[in-house]
C-alpha cells in the first residue's frame, strides 16, 4: 500500500510506510474506515484527507481525516483516523421536504453532489409517487431511501462516484491453496440464530395479522422465529435474514486487491468447494504480526 496525505489546500504529501494500519470496507457500512500509525520525523501540519493506493497503484481509499494526532515519547508517531467520502453524507442532516415524482438525478443534485461527488450512476427515470425526507434524516438516508424504494438497490459511494447502478465488479476471487489465492485459515459459519421462519403483516382494514412470507430454508431446518410487521417489505426482510445466516471467513497473508461484491469461491481439501459467493466485507491490516487481508464472503 502507498499512502498520501492531503492538506486543506489540496497539496499531496507522501507518507512513510506505516507502523500499523487497518482499512475496512463492508456492504453494511456506507463509509469505509481507516486507522494508521506512521513514523514522524517532524510535524506534518494539518491533513484534511488521505489517499491509499494498492500495489498496482489503483486508488482503493480516498477519505476525510476525522482525527490527527502527533505524539512524542517512546517514539514519534503520527496517528490518522479517516472515513471515505460517504461520511460527509452520513454527517450532514438533510433538509426536510417532499418529492413528487422523484428521480435519481434530482436526489443526487440535492443530497449528494454538494458534498464533492462528481458522478452519479443508475436509472435516471422519473418515478410515480412521492417520497418524504423527514426531520433527522441524514443526506445518506435520504438518498438511500430513494434507491431502496424506487430502484430496489442499496447505493454505494466509491471515491467521488455515487453508484446506484447495481452493477457488480468484474473478476472472481478463487481462494485455493492448491493453485489460487493462498489463505491461512477458512471458516464456514452457519448462523441459524439469524434465520426468520415467517413474517406476518397486519391488514390495514381489519387489523388482523396474517402470514406474508416464509423462509423455505428455515422451515427445512426446523427453525421457528416469527416477526410481525405493520409496514415494510417482507420479502426483503426474509432475504436479508437468510443472507446474514451464512458466511465464509477467509484470512490471507499479504495484500490481496479486491472489490466489494466481487464474485468469489473457496476450494479447500477438507471443506470442499463453496461456490456462488461474493465479497461482503474485506479488511486489510498491517501490524506486529505482519500483513494480511481478511474477507467475509456471502451467498
Amino acid at each position: 500500500m502507498t499512502y498520501v496525505g492531503i492538506t486543506p489546500e489540496g497539496v499531496s504529501i507522501a507518507l512513510p510506510p506505516p507502523i500499523s494500519a487497518k482499512l475496512i470496507c463492508g456492504e453494511d457500512a456506507p463509509a469505509d474506515g481507516f486507522t494508521g500509525v506512521f513514523p514522524l520525523l517532524k510535524s506534518m501540519g494539518k491533513l484534511a484527507g488521505i489517499k491509499i493506493y494498492d500495489r498496482s497503484r489503483k486508488l482503493c481509499f480516498h477519505g476525510i481525516v476525522d482525527e490527527q494526532k502527533e505524539s512524542c515519547g517512546g517514539g514519534r508517531r503520527l496517528t490518522l483516523a479517516a472515513r471515505s467520502r460517504a461520511a460527509l453524507l452520513l454527517d450532514n442532516e438533510a433538509v426536510p421536504q417532499t418529492y413528487c415524482m422523484p428521480s435519481l438525478s434530482t436526489i443526487y443534485e440535492r443530497h449528494v453532489k454538494p458534498y464533492g461527488f462528481s458522478e452519479c450512476r443508475g436509472d435516471g427515470r422519473v418515478f410515480n409517487g412521492t417520497m418524504t425526507v423527514t426531520k433527522g434524516m441524514s443526506e445518506w438516508q435520504a438518498a438511500a431511501a430513494f434507491c431502496s424504494r424506487f430502484l430496489k438497490i442499496t447505493p454505494r459511494a466509491v471515491d467521488s462516484v455515487f453508484d446506484a447502478s447495481g452493477n457488480r465488479p468484474q473478476g472472481k476471487l478463487v481462494f485455493d491453496n492448491a493453485g489460487g489465492i493462498a489463505y491461512t485459515s477458512v471458516c464456514i459459519d452457519n448462523r441459524y440464530c439469524d434465520y426468520l421462519s415467517e413474517v406476518l403483516v397486519r391488514s390495514g382494514i381489519s387489523g388482523v395479522y396474517s402470514l406474508a412470507a416464509q423462509s423455505g430454508m428455515a422451515v427445512l431446518l426446523g427453525i421457528r422465529r416469527r416477526r410481525c410487521l405493520t409496514e415494510g417489505d417482507v420479502d426483503t426482510l426474509i432475504r436479508s435474514a437468510e443472507k446474514k445466516a451464512f458466511r465464509v471467513m477467509v484470512d490471507c497473508p499479504g495484500e490481496i486487491p479486491a472489490d466489494l461484491f466481487m464474485d468469489a469461491e473457496v476450494r479447500d481439501a477438507a471443506l470442499g468447494a463453496v461456490e456462488h459467493l461474493y465479497v461482503s466485507q474485506m479488511e486489510y491490516s498491517l501490524g506486529a504480526d505482519g500483513e494480511k487481508t481478511s474477507f467475509i464472503l456471502r451467498r
